[in-house]
């Protein structure tokens, strides 16, 4: 239930607060007002390959459907805003640190490198790209 409250939830929440506030943002289609969230490539339904770490996967599932869900009903109500699910990269944290003995040699990113590249990608994305999930580098992730 913490998993599914943090990691789902949250971004939902904050979602309907900030709606307003994008309503009233300046924006057009290649430029669009972007809410953001943070996923993992293990909430990726067809990328799951291992199984296994059950609430901490299924959250980020429905994270994703969240965010999926909230593109599609925003693109109806809120023109020129792009939902975009991202993920960082493994990123050296605590999180990641009994894990990074899998991690192939230069896919193990300090948070500031990771938090450059999202933004990298950020700065290219336009209303059309609304409901995509892409990661660090901007390559699409499957749901």
């Amino acid at each position: 239930m913490q998993n599914m409250q943090i990691n789902a939830l949250a971004s939902l929440l904050i979602a309907k607060h900030i709606k307003p506030l994008l309503a009233k943002a300046n924006r057009s289609a290649n430029h669009p007002a972007i809410f953001a969230t943070i996923s993992a490539r293990v909430g990726s339904i067809t990328d799951n390959q291992l199984g296994g770490w059950y609430s901490y996967r299924m959250s980020k599932a429905a994270l994703n459907m969240g965010m999926k869900n909230l593109s599609i009903e925003w693109g109806r109500s809120l023109k020129d805003v792009c939902v975009v699910v991202m993920q960082p990269g493994t990123v050296d944290t605590q999180l990641s640190a009994p894990f990074q003995g899998n991690v192939a040699e230069g896919h193990l990113f300090s948070p500031a490198y990771s938090a450059e590249c999202l933004l990298e990608v950020l700065s290219g994305m336009t209303a059309t790209q609304s409901g995509s999930f892409v990661d660090w580098a901007g390559e699409s992730i499957p749901w």
